[in-house]
């Protein structure tokens, strides 16, 4: 029942932070479009859970591995929201197993305020009834989740955890959506630069000549001149005369020019 409150739990925190991010102009589109580093040490996180939950004999060290692999994760991937809290939380779930004998000490009185059976927890393997000689029994699960689906005691760590997927599942959509739209306009702003570059003196766009006045000759359009580039030291005005190299235009994305 504690296992299966906890999943809950995550499953809901996955939910509503994606609803959220929907409601501030995130995408899922823009969420799978996020590139993580080292990406395939979340597949190791959630193996060494399951291998902790499987084997008794590999319980601490599945936890412990877990823990590590979270943390070069988070360290490969620090701007992503809602790591490094998934990273804490399982170091410090990793802790109190570790000291406890492989188990999670669990507080009766948490118990009794959640609504969960004392017996189901005495016989669980993967949890104990905290006593004295409990250590790190702050940390252990003793916040009460009343859930009426599957309710459960929590710990510090737990809370962290489900805050991390909350953030992520609430932020990352968010920002790499207006990533993408920031890039989408800067390619739009590009695209209309080029253009006023290839726009002829004479008024001509893309080989269309200027319009002529019937009654007279061709329509005289003054040719703006653009600014001179710097010369390199060391080289005179003479020997940089001529056409100017596509290095010095003006108009390439990158340079800068009066108002």
């Amino acid at each position: 029942m504690q296992t299966t409150g906890v999943f809950v739990l995550l499953v809901l925190a996955l939910l509503i932070g994606l609803l959220v991010a929907r409601l501030r102009g995130g995408t899922l589109e823009a969420l799978g479009r996020i590139r993580i580093r080292l990406g395939w040490l979340a597949a190791g996180i959630v193996l060494a859970l399951v291998v902790a939950a499987l084997a008794d004999s590999a319980r601490t060290v599945g936890w412990i591995a877990a823990a590590v692999l979270a943390a070069a994760l988070t360290a490969a991937n620090r701007r992503v929201p809602g790591l490094l809290l998934l990273f804490f939380g399982l170091a410090l779930n990793a802790a109190v197993i570790g000291v406890n004998h492989g188990r999670m000490p669990v507080s009766t009185a948490a118990i009794s305020s959640a609504g969960v059976a004392r017996d189901d927890v005495a016989s669980s393997r993967y949890y104990t009834l905290a006593d004295h000689d409990t250590r790190l029994r702050p940390f252990s699960d003793v916040i009460p989740f009343p859930f009426w689906v599957a309710p459960s005691v929590l710990s510090a760590g737990d809370v962290l955890i489900v805050s991390g997927v909350a953030l992520f599942a609430g932020l990352t959509p968010v920002r790499a959506s207006r990533t993408l739209r920031a890039r989408g306009a800067e390619r739009a702003r590009r695209q209309r630069r080029r253009a006023a570059a290839s726009t002829d003196g004479d008024g001509s766009v893309d080989g269309v000549d200027a319009p002529e006045d019937l009654d007279g000759p061709p329509a005289t359009v003054r040719r703006r001149r653009r600014p001179a580039a710097a010369l390199p030291a060391g080289r005179s005005a003479d020997a940089s005369a001529g056409t100017p190299s596509a290095a010095s235009d003006p108009w390439e994305p990158g340079h800068q020019t009066d108002p």
